[in-house]
């Protein structure tokens, strides 16, 4: 006896390759002397190049924050104090992915500081994590009616609808070139497109299947 309201169960899911929102950089500015004051008042004048640095590319510079500070000996042998190494962290983000060489170029070029990065991340908010649901959800009514054609059947109502989660944005290509031979070097870096995945599972009701057409 066929049941007066079938379902299926369904699952839709997609993976969009998008670029990136943002970008952050990490500069550090490292200083060391024997004497533990000394070598803190010159990480605080490297450092003092570094906020310069953010201040002059400030239409750039979206948000920029201490991530970490370090001060500790540096030993010898037998811990034999030989002297200190003090560092400053600073996290920069930058929201135009595609000017990110123009700040790691001047970073880089800054004196007793090292770089690292570009970091690239997709927002939370960005649009492209919406766009991966509502595709999973085409692709999990496509494979609805797929199924209820397969037997005679028509899709006749939306029972459940429920997100299985999505996958973080990770990063799946990234390009960097180096240093040109000028004056001013430049860096053309590429953005990692970052992979967002979307996945839904839906029941759906259908019209009683034909089975004597199967």
């Amino acid at each position: 006896m066929t049941e007066p309201n079938p379902r299926v169960v369904v699952r839709g899911e997609t993976t969009l390759r998008v670029r990136p929102s943002h970008a952050t950089l990490s500069i550090t500015a490292t200083a060391r002397d024997k004497r533990r004051d000394r070598a803190l008042a010159v990480v605080g004048e490297v450092q003092a190049g570094v906020a310069a640095l953010l201040a002059e590319h400030a239409e750039l510079v979206t948000r920029s924050s201490t991530a970490a500070v370090s001060v500790h000996p540096e030993q010898a042998e037998r811990n034999r104090v030989t002297g200190y190494r003090a560092s400053i962290t600073t996290q920069v983000r930058l929201e135009d992915v595609d000017r990110v060489g123009e700040v790691a170029v001047a970073a880089a070029a800054l004196d007793g500081c090292s770089l690292w990065g570009p970091s690239w991340r997709l927002d939370r908010d960005d649009p492209a994590h919406a766009q991966a649901r509502t595709e999973a959800i085409g692709e999990a009514l496509s494979r609805a009616r797929g199924y209820a054609e397969a037997v005679g059947s028509r899709v006749t109502a939306l029972v459940e609808l429920r997100d299985v989660g999505t996958a973080a944005a990770v990063p799946m290509m990234l390009a960097a070139g180096g240093a040109r031979a000028a004056a001013a070097p430049e860096l053309d870096l590429e953005p990692a497109l970052q992979e967002v995945h979307g996945a839904v599972e839906a029941v759906f009701l259908i019209s009683a299947p034909d089975l004597e057409e199967l």
